[in-house]
């Protein structure tokens, strides 16, 4: 049958219309609504009464939005986005970056590309030396003393699973910034850890876990967007299983230490940037909260700890061989 010139006109409009409806860009940023997350994902999603929390889910996964904010729930772990939640037309809308870098890498790892190998293991026991990092006098502890136990006991468990380990120092020795990713890609590397403790004011506790933030991305820290987000470092090239990666991590810390959730987030730190392997950064806990650190002067605490980085090490490694053999 042929339309007339304004029949085929109005139906042009809707088509365009109806393609605009879920998509937005909000300064400069691609965003996609909820609906078409859900769909994406083969999910299901649930918009609230008041229009400001949306949730997407299926029988195995759940992911939690709200309005304006910058950070997520991802199966009961804090996971922060590059950009904030936006409304537009009573619908919720994502940043298409944040679901192809923060998301797909989580829930569907096969998406990410080829798979890296994970035999050989860097520790980096963050500062040291004269650099003794955040500290706490009351209890005479330092950043620098705790990290290095840390990763050694670490080292001790996955050499006995059949991990070859390197490590950036083994002993009480500054080392520069940027010589800890140089040595770990020097060392042909497969996967980079960094070990840290935080300090802020005494009432903040808590672990988070840093991945590389992607090209195009601000860092979590950051208030917006900036010409030096735009450039590409060689820890881009491990994007996606560094988020990963540091999932795992932060979600088996949190098992272990029942500490506050400070979530999976986003920066270019120095170790990170040269890491051009998967490679992630971890915060044990505030050394400035006497709480945490009492709970960190503890060998059989600190020893929990390393359990929890060897078995996020050894679940990511299980997940690269199903995938593989799927």
């Amino acid at each position: 049958m042929l339309l007339s010139r304004r029949s085929f006109l109005f139906l042009l409009l809707n088509l365009i219309g109806a393609s605009r409806l879920h998509a937005l860009s909000v300064k400069g940023v691609e965003y996609m609504s909820m609906r078409e997350l859900a769909r994406a994902c083969g999910m299901r999603s649930s918009l609230s009464k008041d229009g400001k929390t949306q949730i997407v889910y299926s029988k195995f996964s759940r992911m939690e939005f709200r309005l304006h904010s910058r950070q997520i729930e991802l199966n009961g772990v804090a996971v922060w986005l590059g950009f904030p939640v936006v409304s537009n037309r009573g619908a919720l809308y994502i940043a298409k970056r944040d679901y192809l870098k923060t998301i797909v890498p989580i829930l569907f790892p096969q998406r990410i590309g080829k798979y890296p190998k994970v035999f050989h293991v860097f520790l980096d026991a963050g500062h040291g030396g004269k650099d003794v990092g955040a500290q706490n006098k009351a209890y005479r502890l330092y950043e620098k003393s705790i990290a290095l136990d840390v990763v050694k006991r670490l080292g001790t468990i996955l050499r006995r699973n059949g991990y070859r380990v390197s490590f950036s120092r083994t002993s009480d020795k500054f080392v520069e910034l940027s010589d800890r990713a140089e040595a770990a890609v020097k060392s042909r590397a497969d996967l980079f850890l960094s070990v840290h403790c935080n300090a802020a004011s005494p009432s903040v506790s808590g672990v988070e876990t840093f991945a590389m933030t992607p090209r195009y991305m601000p860092s979590t820290s950051a208030k917006g967007t900036s010409p030096s987000d735009n450039i590409g470092h060689a820890g881009n090239a491990s994007d996606g299983w560094s988020q990963l990666f540091s999932y795992y991590v932060q979600r088996d810390l949190l098992a272990a230490t029942r500490s506050d959730d400070r979530g999976v987030k986003r920066a270019r730190f120095a170790g990170l940037r040269g890491a051009s392997m998967p490679s992630s950064l971890v915060e044990i806990g505030f050394l400035s909260n006497n709480a945490e650190a009492r709970k960190l002067a503890s060998a059989s605490y600190r020893q929990s700890i390393a359990q929890s980085l060897a078995n996020s090490i050894m679940k990511y490694h299980s997940t690269i061989r199903r995938l593989q053999k799927s």
